[in-house]
């Protein structure tokens, strides 16, 4: 029995130095991999005219990403070790520049430097005039008169952005005092100059509007109003058109847009259409939108008059928020209903309210119909021929994608989540026909 005894205390006075020897050399190697996480961030910089600053990641060891922080609100996050990075400081002073390091286990490391400019940079030297048009009180024509190298710029006013007119005629239809803002942006950085005109009276020929295509010409859609969208690969719903920037499949003529989708291949798709936008050429905070269209038909078909938050090219979707003022999706006994749906980002996640509205007889396809949305900072409203059928609350916080500007689009889908394919009983070419796209402000 001692013996016995005398061999388990051996045993766990064994066990016991064992486990305290692997705790220690853990509690070693796992301070060292906080303290110590075996690279080492570092970069260089040189300024170059202009008042470029260009950075190199000089750093060592493994790590995963790299966040640039460049002392001036620009900020990247990257895994390409060899990228490099032209920055530009308008204005003199010092700038506090950091690169932080992370590897795969969430250890990082950061370098600080100071980037001191000397002076401001006088090679660009944003300006424009506003005079008013001698031959209508309500018109400011404005001219960019900036000078120096940039990449754009883009007109606000009245909660209105147009883009890349150098002169531009701003309609201001009510008497007071205005602010005109010429933003010019230079690499990815804005920079503007602001002033204000005041009209002298209302104008008495106003009628709210503030944007149209009235499609009175012949030919493409009118490239200073709309973009043509091209390409395939489902377009994020498994569609299966290719969107081209030919007649075949958008022409303007006597006075209607014809959106046509095609049964045709191209580019590995077996159907062609046509999807504008106006992007970066025309978007608008509140107001009303409206537009004449008589609808496609048939399976697999799906018409839509929607918009994207402007800030779509930055933010992505659903935070860029966005409002379907029609959409109809094609298929026996679905054609007389079109429906409004918001769409929005809830922490993250995809968020959506829709309502629908259904004619007591026929189809869309048989007429030419007024579809719009109302819009102001408190409620957007949807109707089908003036009569009101959505109405939704936007007050909410996390509905605040509603609150700021969005671009106009026209399309014809074939295919996707929602419609489901063609089938046999869907005949083609399937047209969608747009009399008039107005906008009216508040």
């Amino acid at each position: 029995m001692k013996r016995k005894n005398f061999y388990i205390s051996i045993s766990s006075i064994t066990y016991t130095w064992v486990f305290l020897f692997i705790a220690y050399l853990f509690f070693q190697t796992g301070c060292d991999k906080k303290e110590d996480p075996q690279f080492a961030a570092d970069f260089s910089f040189e300024i170059k005219e202009d008042n470029n600053v260009k950075f190199t990641n000089e750093s060592t060891g493994e790590y995963y990403s790299l966040t640039w922080d460049f002392g001036n609100g620009l900020t990247e996050t990257t895994t390409d070790k060899n990228e490099t990075f032209t920055i530009y400081y308008p204005k003199a002073g010092d700038y506090n520049v950091s690169l932080r390091l992370t590897n795969y286990t969430g250890a990082s490391n950061t370098k600080e430097k100071t980037v001191a400019i000397a002076s401001d940079d006088l090679s660009l030297i944003v300006s424009f005039t506003a005079e008013i048009d001698p031959n209508n009180p309500n018109i400011v024509n404005l001219k960019n008169t900036t000078e120096g190298a940039y990449d754009s710029f883009r007109w606000v006013y009245r909660n209105m952005g147009t883009v890349g007119e150098m002169e531009h005629q701003a309609y201001f239809p009510f008497a007071g005092t205005f602010d005109i803002e010429l933003i010019v942006t230079k690499s990815n950085q804005d920079f503007s100059e602001k002033q204000s005109v005041t009209i002298t009276q209302d104008d008495p020929n106003y009628t709210g509007l503030i944007w149209s295509d009235e499609f009175e010409y012949t030919g493409l859609p009118d490239a200073s109003n709309w973009n043509m969208e091209t390409g395939g690969g489902g377009w994020g719903n498994n569609e299966l058109q290719y969107y081209t920037n030919t007649e075949s499949n958008a022409k303007v003529e006597n006075g209607i847009l014809t959106i046509t989708a095609r049964e045709e291949s191209v580019g590995g798709n077996q159907y062609t259409s046509a999807r504008i936008t106006t992007q970066n050429k025309f978007d608008f905070q509140y107001g009303r939108i409206e537009a004449r269209i008589k609808l496609p038909y048939g399976q697999g078909l799906w018409p839509a008059f929607w918009m994207l938050g402007a800030n779509f090219g930055s933010v992505g979707w659903p935070a860029c928020g966005e409002i379907d003022i029609m959409e109809m999706v094609g298929g026996a006994g679905r054609e007389n209903t079109v429906h409004t749906t918001l769409h929005w980002d809830n922490n993250g996640s995809h968020a959506e309210y829709g309502l629908s509205y259904s004619l007591s007889s026929g189809i869309f396809a048989d007429d030419f119909h007024v579809f719009s949305v109302t819009w102001d900072s408190k409620q957007i409203k949807g109707y089908v021929d003036d009569i009101e059928y959505f109405v939704a609350d936007i007050t909410p916080t996390d509905l605040n994608e509603f609150q700021k500007n969005f671009f106009i689009i026209l399309n014809v889908a074939v295919g996707g989540n929602w419609p489901g394919s063609p089938d046999g009983t869907t005949t083609f070419p399937q047209t969608m026909e747009v009399d008039y796209v107005r906008v009216y402000e508040e």
